[in-house]
């Protein structure tokens, strides 16, 4: 039963939490103990510090080294060209200025604020548990069920599902485990809207008749509501469409406007509406930005693989859904059932950035899980009953979190599936990279294969002609330039400027060289370097720098 009196916590209760929460934290962990490990004892590789998505990863380190640089607006430093900065991405730039007071690495900054926002996140979902409920076994039940949240992938690959396509495989940022594996902001985002849908929770009831204002919660709204902007946007879409209906429905229903709450919801959407005015500017009159954004493909998987990436959260949360639409009781189910709906419908609107959405949609979900246990499920299964079903709806999604947490470190097992992976790189492009660290300009342009190229912004501060599908300006072209030059069929570079740009650098190593899959006895482009640089050999890989 919801209460009206809920949210005070007990000591006992957040001892319970922290030990909990510590626990799966720790399980974040355990695979990047086991790839370090395995890379102190490696003599021919380097494990380049990412499990989860090290393609993205390689991005958020770059751009924690812009702000370790001293930068504060944001570069895309995967591409050659120069560019117009913006001030988006702060939270990693914040990061890079963090890194550089204290004195680590955009790396260890990365591990250390992902840690600090798993345990933020895992408290603020049991702090909106404690603000629904009074009693401890629903509380830990909505902490549990939605700390844990996955779905049923597993059952999917076995009929030859592409991992790829399955949410619970692929889409971090939807379920908490895998969004604290991933990075921090994920964890980040999904604790700021647990504290928001909170605040609304409370603030809603019939009972609660004060205006907004610092001591109440009205100024927690506010900052939290610009974190989130600033941090992801997209999360605030959902809550804040379903916020706009609760405002709509609740004016048809007294014949009113209802002007507290309207000025409740203000205080998320002044925040939020300037950021948004902001990012609508930058993508109008930014060309950089524009293409960047027009890159991004984030599609939402099909809605049948969508409702399997929940597991069984769905069917045992029906009866307590069913209540929800019959009663619509304001003071109780109707927000979470509006921001239910307007996640769904959000996930599948026609945009290429729709499966972001979906990063807030385990929030409501096992609000209903937890209401249909409590009202339903437990009512008519009593003792071993009760106890079996809470259970079963974890277990049916551990293979997922052992696959999504653990399959990475076969990467670490079989270094060559590694490399596949983006997980690693030879050691002697390691070492060039250390190099390229000290000398030379973060404005330098290097030239390598893509796979390398991925990591140099991240750990050499130089830019790169390829080195991401969303992050390369122009990456299709980008990619094919990189492509044509190692295997001989195009040799401008770098000879001469290029689009605006030229290189300074050039590394050939062993994915160069395979990047030469001619059988015509064609020159590659990089037989041509002795005349015009320098080099410095780094055992298997040559670094040459451009004489101009």
């Amino acid at each position: 039963m919801q209460s009206r009196g809920a949210t005070e916590i007990t000591p006992k209760e957040w001892r319970w939490v922290f030990a909990v929460g510590g626990v799966l934290t720790a399980l974040t962990l355990l695979p990047y103990a086991w790839a370090l490990a395995a890379n102190a004892r490696a003599a021919d590789w380097q494990f380049m510090g990412i499990l989860a998505n090290p393609q993205d990863g390689a991005t958020y380190l770059a751009k924690i080294g812009l702000g370790i640089q001293g930068e504060w607006m944001f570069h895309l430093a995967h591409t050659p060209e120069a560019h117009a900065g913006a001030a988006v991405f702060l939270f990693y730039i914040l990061l890079g200025h963090v890194a550089h007071v204290i004195g680590v690495s955009n790396l260890v900054v990365f591990h250390l604020a992902r840690v600090v926002a798993t345990l933020f996140m895992f408290s603020t979902l049991y702090h909106l548990g404690a603000t629904i409920w009074t009693r401890e076994r629903p509380r830990r039940l909505f902490f549990g069920l939605s700390s844990l949240a996955s779905g049923l992938g597993w059952v999917a690959l076995l009929f030859n599902v592409e991992a790829s396509a399955l949410p619970d495989m692929a889409v971090p940022e939807a379920y908490p485990l895998y969004a604290a594996y991933a990075n921090p902001h994920f964890p980040l985002a999904i604790g700021c809207l647990a504290l928001l849908a909170a605040s609304y929770v409370k603030v809603f009831r019939i009972d609660f008749r004060e205006e907004p204002a610092v001591a109440n919660g009205g100024l927690t709204i506010f900052v939290l509501a610009l974190v989130l902007a600033l941090v992801m946007p997209h999360a605030l879409v959902p809550l804040g469409g379903a916020l706009v209906l609760y405002l709509v429905i609740t004016a048809v229903r007294r014949r009113a406007i209802p002007v507290l709450e309207l000025r409740w919801t203000a205080m998320l959407f002044l925040p939020a509406g300037l950021v948004a005015v902001y990012l609508v500017l930058v993508l109008t009159y930014n060309p950089a930005v524009q293409i960047w954004n027009a890159q991004i493909r984030n599609q939402t998987a099909h809605p049948l693989l969508i409702l399997l990436g929940y597991g069984l959260l769905p069917i045992v949360a029906l009866p307590g859904l069913v209540r929800a639409v019959r009663r619509f009781e304001e003071d109780g189910d109707q927000l979470m059932l509006l921001w239910l709906v307007v996640n769904l419908v959000a996930v599948f609107i026609p945009f290429n950035h729709q499966r972001r959405f979906m990063i807030g949609l385990v929030i409501p979900l096992v609000f209903f899980a937890v209401r249909s246990l409590e009202d339903y499920w437990f009512v008519r299964y009593s003792g071993r009953g009760r106890t079996l079903i809470p259970v079963a709806l974890v277990l049916a999604v551990i293979p997922t979190h052992i696959m999504t947490l653990g399959v990475p470190l076969f990467g670490i097992v079989n270094p060559q599936a590694g490399l596949d992976q983006r997980l690693l790189l030879e050691r002697d492009y390691w070492d060039v990279m250390v190099w390229l660290r000290h000398n030379g300009s973060p404005e330098d342009v290097v030239l390598s294969s893509p796979n390398v190229g991925l990591w140099i912004p991240a750990y050499a501060d130089k830019r790169v002609v390829y080195g991401h599908p969303f992050e390369t300006l122009l990456s299709d072209a980008r990619y094919a330039q990189v492509e044509d030059w190692f295997s001989g069929r195009a040799c401008y570079w770098p000879t001469q400027e290029q689009d605006g740009y030229s290189v300074r650098y050039v590394i050939v190593g062993p994915q160069e060289r395979a990047l030469d899959r001619q059988e015509d006895g064609r020159e590659p482009c990089y037989s041509s370097l002795e005349t015009m640089s320098s080099r410095i050999e780094f055992g298997a890989v040559t670094l040459y720098e451009i004489l101009r």
